[in-house]
């Protein structure tokens, strides 16, 4: 029986034996029994031993209408990234959800659980629901199968590993009914799928899905959502090589961003409109749209550096040291607090050692440092603006071999997104 298999799993999850349950109400190999679903048994005696556990069996089962009642309600702010309802309802339900509330319940409530982590940001606190649904996938229903793969698809994108992201989507996309589920669903797991695809390389697919995507959440005025999809198809467009187009797009992202007052993407939105006009060699605009995106940023953030680097180095295209220098001076206290095993604060050590520091000591770190994470991260666009980078520059000073063997570098890693 599956209140047996719940009693199994709490008893192991608080490292009690089963002749500690047992003692004095049943013997430990009728406990077995119980627990493997090989006999029936009596609720007095079930309530003794989740008594045992610390659990009040009575009390904790009459409150499965109110936890089926709030799980419904939970989808909202879920679908939505609304993180104070879903903070409310997740504190409510945290109280209401015991070891005797009903099995299938239980299961819905861990595989919600771990979207309403990824929104709070919580997640180690995933980490028990993953290990409670592994041993009770099986009662999930059909709608609740979707939700799992959905959920544990962004779950795994959220903490980089694409490949275990793209698997669970694509079984989250066979598992979609619209009989069960409405179409905002839909445009959300597809617009997920579409980011995915897009980190594969496979833009065109990438931009089918958050096409379909943007037409459903326009359908249904989510401005909020269509903002982020006109990034993201303003990002595909930019990786097909229609500048213009993509340019259109971030200026619709734009121009939503302003009308909902969403500073973090619309720093993000200034960043790809100053991308585009340097595509467009047009350094000026780039240089206005890259200060408006750090205006927009959290001074503290990985992103603030992004654009700050970026910034940095269109200026020192043109030969605008005093500008680079004082950006540099005017950040470095901030960026010796930030974690240095990411791309932007590379590229920010990299030009502070370029500025300040003798050839030999910025040639080690581009070599040991810069180089290697841009590699490692199959980030050609950048790793071909380096790599033209330095290549200009040991071509004006003479250095007609290290200018080659730049050149060639960059050649090999031709991306479209040069500029």
């Amino acid at each position: 029986m599956d209140m047996g298999r719940v009693l199994k799993f709490y008893r192991k999850e608080k490292n009690i034996t089963q002749e500690e349950v047992a003692e004095a109400i049943v013997s430990p190999s009728y406990l077995s029994r119980i627990e493997n679903a090989k006999t029936t048994v009596e609720e007095e005696t079930l309530a003794l031993l989740f008594n045992r556990l610390g659990v009040n069996y009575y009390e904790m089962k009459s409150n499965d209408n109110r936890v089926r009642e709030l799980l419904f309600r939970w989808e909202k702010p879920l679908l939505n990234n609304d993180r104070k309802e879903c903070e409310k309802t997740y504190r409510e339900l945290q109280e209401l959800v015991q070891p005797v509330t009903n099995l299938e319940l239980q299961a819905e409530y861990h595989v919600k659980k771990i979207r309403a982590c990824i929104i709070l940001n919580n997640y180690d606190d995933a980490d028990y629901s993953f290990r409670f649904l592994h041993n009770f996938y099986d009662v999930l229903s059909t709608r609740n199968r979707y939700f799992y793969f959905k959920h544990v698809g962004n779950y795994y994108w959220i903490t980089h590993n694409t490949v275990k992201a793209k698997e669970y989507l694509e079984k989250a996309l066979s598992e979609y009914s619209s009989a069960h589920l409405n179409e905002l669903e839909k445009a959300d797991m597809y617009f997920l799928y579409s980011l995915i695809l897009y980190v594969e390389q496979k833009e065109t697919l990438s931009f089918t899905y958050a096409q379909e995507s943007l037409l459903i959440f326009q359908n249904n005025y989510k401005k909020q959502q269509c903002l982020k999809l006109h990034i993201q198809l303003g990002i595909c467009y930019s990786k097909l090589g229609d500048a213009t187009t993509a340019l259109s797009e971030f200026k619709k992202a734009r121009n939503l961003a302003l009308e909902l007052k969403d500073a973090i993407h619309l720093g993000v939105v200034e960043h790809n409109i100053a991308n585009m006009y340097l595509r467009k060699r047009n350094r000026s605009k780039a240089i206005s749209h890259l200060k408006m995106a750090i205006t927009h940023k959290d001074k503290e953030s990985i992103s603030y550096f992004q654009s700050l680097s970026l910034l940095i180095y269109v200026y020192y295209q043109e030969e605008l040291l005093s500008e680079c220098h004082n950006y540099l001076t005017n950040h470095l206290e901030v960026a010796k607090q930030l974690p240095n095993d990411n791309i932007p604060m590379k590229e920010f050590w990299f030009f502070h050692s370029f500025l300040n520091e003798t050839e030999d000591k910025w040639e080690a770190y581009v070599k040991n440092k810069l180089l290697p994470i841009l590699k490692k991260a199959n980030n050609t666009r950048d790793l071909q603006r380096y790599s033209n980078f330095l290549g200009e520059y040991y071509q004006r000073r003479g250095g007609y071999k290290k200018a080659a063997a730049y050149y060639k570098l960059a050649i090999k890693s031709n991306n479209i997104d040069m500029y």
